[in-house]
């Protein structure tokens, strides 16, 4: 449906990190994820789908043996994507997998905001930490695929998610602190 490209060398001419084909009535980045339709089949099978940033880790996961992966076309994970794997995989447990960086911290934040309308179906959504210098290309090649399949059997359920960013700033040892929270 369109061209999605990222750029592999600090040098290349692109200043983006992603290129791809303009908006129009076929391709909207913002409502297609990348690799659902191959994703389709070991999703189901596994019973979860991850979502990660980039085209790379996708590749790099498939090419490991983790085929149940998609990502968002070099845009932040939004409701229409959202809404798409609900239909497309409406039994799956979709785990986000952002990078470990303070990037990847932020587009978990965005998934966290586009997932609070289903905090009651927190079973099915959770989310993966890497540790800070890993994003999931690094990680499956550094650590391996079964390392990996691992790491997402102990993602965080979208509830502790959210209790864990509301209490990060606020002090829980106070009457005020524990108010503040509620």
């Amino acid at each position: 449906v369109g061209f999605a490209g990222r750029r592999v060398y600090d040098n290349d001419r692109h200043d983006s990190k992603y290129v791809n084909s303009p908006t129009g009535p076929v391709f909207n980045k913002s409502e297609l994820l990348y690799w659902l339709h191959q994703a389709k089949v070991p999703a189901e099978k596994t019973g979860r789908v991850l979502v990660v940033e980039g085209y790379t880790d996708v590749m790099a996961c498939d090419a490991a043996g983790v085929s149940e992966v998609v990502a968002s076309c070099g845009t932040a994970f939004g409701d229409a994507h959202l809404r798409l794997l609900r239909r497309t995989l409406p039994d799956a447990r979709i785990v986000f997998c952002f990078d470990g960086d303070a990037a990847g911290r932020r587009a978990a934040g965005r998934a966290l905001e586009v997932s609070l309308e289903h905090l009651a179906d927190n079973k099915t959504l959770s989310f993966l930490f890497l540790p800070e210098e890993h994003d999931p290309d690094s990680f499956v090649r550094a650590e391996g695929p079964d390392a990996f399949r691992s790491a997402m059997n102990r993602a965080l359920p979208l509830a502790e998610f959210l209790l864990a960013e509301l209490k990060k700033d606020i002090d829980l040892s106070t009457a005020e602190g524990c108010a503040r929270l509620v």
